[in-house]
């Protein structure tokens, strides 16, 4: 093989020159993609596969452009397979088995669902695992996945990547919290199954009403907390969640239909306007319209409970955040304080040294310290030691060159006359009277003059 169109009847009849066509290369895709995959039976493969998409004859194929919402894509199987973790030595495994390959039961978009798992394709060597299908919400990833019998994915090819998400979701497992597998995947091709129509899919017949994706590319796959499916079917209702697809639609032609159904089945198959189905089943309106009411009701509740949830969360954060800022303040204001002692104690250090060293009397030591203030050589909240001792050793001079000294006590106290030569006694008195005139004078006193 290849197959060409001369082949076909041998393996499918009652198929027209373009339907032919179809049968070819589809057969020929299958065996191809079989044989690089080293594959076996890759010929009644590719027979069993081309068949597939013309299982009973009267069916019609042509393409549409659709629009879908992408909430529709997000498929979660009527099992729900659970998410197995393990632990492989010190290697995290993850075993998710994303599809059975059996029927996805009453899905709000496609009703009764069935995805031929010899029609996947898988375009990329790496896949996402994500939470929800969130792309900011990133769990890992994986490489081309398994099929047979189902759709799974590789447990030997997974890498988990390091975010909160995937954090959390690996702790979660290990305390046996019972994650859900979802996947996100797109048709190309469709069939569409009438009511009592039949059609063989996975091994198994499919009953219409149903849709079967005869071609479908994956892309990727989802944990769950409760499955993606029963959280998805307000989302159908919005314009921003809606994308165009292309798709090859494969449908019962009118002559198949009208030879199939009796005129009544016929009659209940035609379609009615709304003012007619008001008035012939008024009551099937009603019930119609209260159980969509009830269910805008029950979404529109879980909104406003997850907006509620939202904003205590924001509250919360605030007012960490505002407890957080206060402590950084009052450890700020402390440290200031700190620093400004340590500066205050370096500065009164120095004075004192200077101070003690020098000739001035004591009871003048705060008038000599208040003449140099230590502020002024702060830089960058550090003490210039060096130029505020300078400076502290000018001020000193300045006083004892003045003549501000300690004076010498003898005898019983009062103020002492220097030793002096006979006749220097006046001199010595003259110039202690100079001092305490001086004294007075910076002091701002009168002098009394003898």
């Amino acid at each position: 093989m290849p197959w060409t169109t001369k082949d076909v009847d041998e393996h499918k009849k009652g198929l027209t020159p373009a339907q032919k066509k179809k049968w070819v290369s589809i057969a020929n895709g299958v065996l191809e993609q079989c044989q690089a995959d080293g594959g076996k039976d890759c010929e009644g493969k590719a027979i069993r596969v081309a068949n597939s998409k013309f299982s009973d004859e009267g069916f019609e194929m042509k393409t549409e452009n659709q629009k879908v919402p992408k909430a529709a894509l997000r498929l979660m199987d009527s099992d729900h397979p659970q998410v197995k973790f393990a632990m492989d030595g010190e290697k995290e495994k993850l075993d998710m088995v994303v599809y059975s390959g059996g029927i996805i039961k009453d899905h709000w978009w496609w009703g009764n669902l069935a995805i031929d798992l010899e029609g996947l394709t898988f375009g990329k060597k790496k896949y996402p695992i994500l939470e929800s299908h969130d792309s900011d919400r990133k769990i890992g990833f994986a490489g081309k996945p398994i099929v047979d019998k189902e759709l799974r994915i590789n447990p030997d090819t997974v890498q988990f990547v390091d975010t909160p998400e995937s954090l959390q979701f690996r702790k979660l497992s290990k305390e046996g919290f019972p994650f859900e597998a979802s996947m996100y995947a797109q048709p190309l091709m469709i069939q569409r199954l009438a009511e009592k129509e039949t059609a063989e899919v996975n091994g198994f017949t499919m009953k219409g009403p149903a849709t079967i994706w005869r071609k479908t590319a994956f892309k990727e796959a989802s944990v769950c907390v409760f499955g993606w499916d029963s959280n998805t079917r307000s989302a159908a209702f919005s314009k921003d969640d809606e994308m165009e697809i292309t798709l090859e639609v494969q449908t019962k032609s009118e002559s198949a239909l009208a030879d199939n159904e009796g005129n009544s089945s016929r009659e209940e198959g035609v379609k009615m306007e709304l003012s007619e189905l008001k008035a012939k089943h008024a009551d099937l309106v009603l019930a119609i319209r209260e159980e969509v009411l009830a269910e805008v009701k029950a979404d529109k509740a879980t909104l406003e409970q997850t907006v509620a949830d939202l904003r205590t969360q924001l509250q919360q954060k605030d007012a960490t955040i505002t407890s957080q800022e206060e402590r950084v303040l009052k450890l700020e204001k402390s440290e200031a304080i700190r620093r400004e002692k340590d500066r205050v104690a370096e500065a009164d250090r120095i004075w004192a040294e200077k101070l003690e060293a020098s000739e001035i009397p004591e009871h003048l030591y705060a008038k000599v310290k208040s003449q140099v203030g230590y502020t002024r050589f702060v830089k960058d909240e550090i003490l210039d030691v060096e130029n505020f001792s300078k400076a502290v050793d000018a001020e000193v001079a300045d006083w004892v060159g003045k003549g501000v000294v300690k004076t010498k006590i003898i005898g019983g106290g009062g103020l002492s006359k220097e030793t002096a030569p006979e006749g220097g006694t006046k001199l010595a008195e003259k110039e202690e009277e100079d001092r305490v005139a001086s004294l007075l004078a910076m002091a701002g006193q009168p002098v009394k003059k003898s």
